[in-house]
C-alpha cells in the first residue's frame, strides 16, 4: 500500500517521568524507538512531523536520527510544561489545514490497518477520528487547534475532555491485533515486558 495524503504527527516532548528515562530512546530491537516510528511512519503518510517540546530534546533526536532527521519536521511547545495537549497543539500548529494522524512516540506498535480504518471516515468531516478511548492513534483535523488553544489557556489539560469539545467518530477496530496495537510503554516494567527482558 502506497502513503497516505497527509502528515504524520509524533508526540514525543512528554517528561517519561514514570519510566525514568526518556521513552523514546527505548531500545526495540536493537534500535530507539523514537527511530522505529518515525521509519514507519515515512513509509505511511507523506511528511513526519515531531513534537519535541524544547529546542534541546530537538538537538538530541536530531542526532539519534541521523540522516532521518533531515526529511522530518521539528514542533515545539507554545505551552510548555503542558503535557500532551501541548504537544498536540505545537504539531497541528505546523500544518497548514487538513487531517493529521496522531501518535504518542511509546506506543511501539503502528498499525497501518487501523491508520486505512481511520482514513475510510473522512467524509465525516470530524475534528477527530478516533478507535474508542485511544486519542493518539487517531486523525486530528488542524481546525481542532483554537478548541486545544482553548483547553490550554484554561490549563484543562485532559485529553479525553478535550474529545468532549470536538466532533469525533470513534472507530470500532477491526480484527487487527486487538489491544496489541495500543500497547503504551509508560513504566520499566511495561518496557521489560514488551521486549522480553
Amino acid at each position: 500500500m502506497g502513503k497516505h495524503p497527509i502528515h504524520s504527527l509524533l508526540l514525543a516532548g512528554g517528561l517519561s517521568s514514570r519510566m525514568g528515562t526518556d521513552k523514546a530512546l527505548l531500545l526495540i530491537e536493537g534500535k530507539p524507538l523514537l527511530c522505529l516510528l518515525v521509519e514507519q511512519l515515512r513509509a505511511l503518510t507523506e511528511h513526519v512531523i515531531l513534537s519535541v517540546g524544547s529546542s534541546e530534546r530537538e538537538a538530541i533526536y536530531r542526532g539519534i536520527l541521523g540522516d532521518m532527521g533531515e526529511s522530518v519536521s521539528f514542533a515545539l511547545d507554545r505551552y510548555p510544561g503542558c503535557g500532551p495537549l501541548s504537544g498536540l497543539h505545537a504539531g497541528l500548529s505546523a500544518v497548514t489545514e487538513g487531517y493529521v494522524f496522531v501518535m504518542a512516540c511509546d506506543m511501539p506498535q503502528l498499525s497501518e490497518e487501523l491508520l486505512t480504518q481511520l482514513m475510510g471516515h473522512l467524509e465525516s468531516g470530524a475534528d477527530v477520528i478516533h478507535a474508542s478511548g485511544q486519542p493518539f492513534h487517531a486523525l486530528y483535523h488542524t481546525r481542532a487547534v483554537p478548541q486545544i488553544a482553548m483547553a490550554l489557556d484554561e490549563q484543562d489539560f485532559r485529553v479525553m475532555r478535550l474529545l468532549g469539545r470536538l466532533q469525533t467518530v470513534v472507530v470500532s477496530p477491526l480484527a487487527i491485533g486487538g489491544k496489541a496495537i495500543f500497547t503504551n510503554l509508560n513504566t520499566p516494567d511495561d518496557y521489560s515486558k514488551y521486549a522480553g527482558n
